[in-house]
């Protein structure tokens, strides 16, 4: 004799969405649904998603960035992507200051109307991309290596490390110091790294120091986070309009 299904609900309940699995654009699990975040005015905001026993931790999905399933849902990114997501602390209020801090941070993830559902395709060659993905780009005799360099900021405080140079092949020109900021510059859970223009650098070779100018360690501290690869349009033009240079490119 066949299994009787019940009535199906057309109408569900927030525990019913508990342990549905998540999965990415390519079809790869993300993990499960532990919790739905719902704001003050009754909206369904983000789902929270348990990466499970292999990475333990939970990050923060908008539930525009998912379609619903039956008993599951798929995300617009990809698992690597949203492996790369500040952490969310479940134990932890969640207030508007560190969701004002996500939107900024992340604006391709979190940003006004998600500045988009899903990253923007970069057709062709990327622009910029990191000095070790750029095979044929070598630095210029007697160029520092800035790898490894404290960063501070137009207030002398320090605010990190540099992690990696970003550069554009076409014109064999640094562009960018991937830096990896220091932690008690941020509130949430997030190993943040921000890109700053060379151009809005001075460099201190004797003490290995970088230093930005006209931008204080608050001012850093709020630029949106970079996550490795080739950089992200968005991103760059975030970054371009803080340090004055707008939507254009700099000068090769």
């Amino acid at each position: 004799m066949a299994e009787s299904v019940g009535p199906r609900a057309e109408v569900l309940r927030t525990r019913d969405f508990i342990g549905w699995d998540v999965w990415d654009s390519a079809g790869e699990k993300i993990g499960t649904v532990s919790d739905l975040l719902i704001d003050r005015t009754g909206r369904v905001r983000f789902l929270s998603v348990d990466f499970g026993l292999f990475r333990r931790g939970h990050v923060l999905l908008p539930v525009s960035s998912v379609d619903w399933g039956e008993d599951a849902m798929v995300a617009h990114w990809t698992r690597d992507e949203v492996r790369a997501l500040p952490l969310y602390e479940p134990d932890r209020p969640f207030t508007s200051d560190m969701y004002e801090e996500l939107r900024r941070s992340h604006p391709r993830f979190y940003g006004e109307g998600q500045a988009a559902a899903a990253p923007v395709a970069m057709p062709g060659e990327p622009r910029v991309v990191p000095l070790k993905m750029a095979k044929d780009f070598k630095l210029a005799g007697g160029a520092p290596d800035l790898r490894g360099w404290t960063v501070y900021a137009a207030d002398r405080r320090r605010v990190g490390t540099v992690s990696e140079m970003l550069v554009d092949p076409a014109a064999m020109k640094i562009r960018y110091v991937d830096v990896d900021l220091d932690d008690d510059l941020f509130t949430l859970t997030d190993d943040r790294h921000v890109l700053v223009p060379l151009e809005a650098v001075d460099l201190q070779e004797r003490s290995r120091d970088v230093w930005i100018r006209d931008l204080g360690a608050d001012a850093v501290a709020v630029l949106p986070a970079y996550m490795g690869g080739p950089v992200d349009p968005l991103v760059e033009e975030r970054v371009r309009g803080t340090f004055g240079g707008g939507r254009s490119a700099p000068p090769a």
